[in-house]
């Protein structure tokens, strides 16, 4: 019995050496298999990681511009009128108010003086066609090129005619965006005569667009632009 028991542990020993020396064929296995596919197991998880966190950091952008977009931007400014509605003073950093009737019809009243006047002197005939164009957009552009191209102020003068114009009134709303002024035209000579005395009315579409930098402000300070503008004789 003796000899039989130490003949097993004798076995035994030998197994267990011979499985430090050769290697458990499980572990072993295990072993290889993290030793190729481990590093690529690791990376992955790495690049999820890095992919996870790009995508954070792209949602927290667009939900900042998202947010940026949505906040008012507005360019306060301010513009101090005469008693006439004439815009007297204007500065970028005052109360953004909301621009005053009187405003727009003293705007609406000037755009009708410097459109329809023709004067003998052409330095202040050039300053008011330059108002006129500051003060107006869009297809109103259009209209006073087709009147210029018909009636050249500088040619009406040369001819011996010169148009005083008399506003009747501050133009008064007719809808939303829109007024109607009416004014009396005198053709007098260069001699003073008058020739002739005609009354028109026109109906003016109002835009209000804030200047955005000085130079604008310089030329129209209280943003008011005429889009669209039809004008014809009074007819009794």
């Amino acid at each position: 019995m003796i000899c039989k028991e130490n003949i097993r542990q004798r076995e035994e020993a030998r197994v267990e050496t011979q499985g430090k020396t050769s290697g458990n064929p499980y572990l072993n296995a295990r072993e290889e298999w993290l030793e190729r596919y481990g590093n690529y197991i690791s990376r992955a998880a790495q690049w999820r990681m890095a992919a996870f966190i790009a995508l954070v950091i792209a949602c927290l952008s667009v939900a900042g511009n998202v947010m940026q977009l949505r906040q008012e931007k507005i360019t306060r400014y301010f513009v101090a009128v005469n008693e006439l509605g004439k815009v007297a003073a204007a500065r970028m950093d005052g109360p953004a108010n909301q621009t005053p009737v009187r405003v727009i019809q003293a705007e609406i009243a000037a755009v009708i003086e410097n459109w329809r006047t023709v004067t003998v002197d052409t330095e202040l005939q050039k300053r008011m066609i330059a108002s006129l164009t500051a003060h107006t957009a869009g297809a109103a552009k259009g209209v006073l090129k087709q009147w210029y191209d018909q009636n050249n102020p500088f040619e009406i003068a040369k001819g011996g005619k010169l148009i005083n114009v008399q506003i009747h009134g501050l133009p008064l709303p007719v809808s939303q965006g829109s007024y109607r002024v009416e004014w009396t035209e005198i053709v007098r000579s260069h001699q003073g005569i008058e020739l002739s005395r005609d009354n028109y009315e026109a109906i003016a579409t109002v835009e209000i667009m804030p200047p955005q930098d000085e130079a604008t402000m310089l030329k129209n300070p209280g943003g008011v632009y005429i889009t669209n503008l039809s004008a014809g004789k009074i007819i009794k």
